[in-house]
């Protein structure tokens, strides 16, 4: 049955709204996909869910619907989940879209309780988890960080930088991401990116700088390894 068009507007103008607020937190965080992303997954979904019901009592199958919607958000979702070395990032913007999706195709569908509290929930865990977040991370301790150890050594020293660094690695319980050595004329460049939890980067420094033929040593913070 055709969707009268008062109708029409007030689902696709609810989906506008509650999409938008949906992204405000996304938006807020500097993620991938802000506002108008989510505010364009909301309305999409539901546009898709008021055009399965004018297709007749014979061809209207909300549940394939839905199942293509969840199919296509998965693109989307993909596209905003970042690898970098041994972290992920972008999984809860990716899980935000796929919960928006499902609220636009309840309130295409006229399922406003059912979106609403879809909508109200999404509201609670973006913000309302925040400090549960904060208070599980404050118990657990430092943050992981991504980090990066740059050293200026000899070449005949290369085989005691790797065991210096191998040491400390295993103590402190570093992950490494990547190593990696290059020859110059006059010296060799060893560096390696690794995720850890508090390190001390000057005890890291004074070790590294105990080893025989070692120049220089630099260890820089680049970032956080969490989501």
């Amino acid at each position: 049955m055709l969707i009268n068009p008062q109708t029409a507007i007030l689902r696709i103008a609810l989906a506008l709204v509650f999409g938008a607020i949906i992204g405000v937190e996304r938006e807020w965080r500097h993620k991938n996909a802000g506002i108008k992303t989510n505010t364009l997954v909301a309305l999409g979904s539901a546009a898709f869910a008021m055009m399965s019901d004018t297709f007749g009592p014979n061809n209207h199958n909300p549940a394939l619907l839905a199942a293509a919607v969840v199919s296509g958000i998965g693109f989307i979702g993909a596209g905003v989940i970042i690898h970098r070395g041994a972290s992920v990032q972008g999984v809860t913007t990716a899980a935000t879209l796929w919960a928006g999706a499902s609220m636009g195709v309840a309130v295409g569908l006229g399922f406003y309780l059912v979106a609403s509290l879809t909508f109200i929930g999404i509201l609670i865990v973006q913000f309302g988890m925040r400090r549960a977040t904060l208070a599980v991370e404050a118990r657990r301790g430092p943050p992981l960080q991504q980090t990066e150890v740059r050293i200026e050594c000899s070449d005949d020293s290369l085989t005691s930088v790797n065991a210096a660094w191998t040491e400390f690695a295993a103590a402190k319980e570093i992950v490494t991401i990547r190593h990696s050595t290059t020859r110059t004329d006059d010296m060799l460049l060893w560096h390696a990116d690794f995720i850890t939890r508090g390190l001390n980067a000057g005890a890291l420094e004074e070790r590294l700088m105990r080893v025989a033929g070692v120049k220089k040593v630099e260890v820089r913070g680049t970032r956080s390894a969490e989501d």
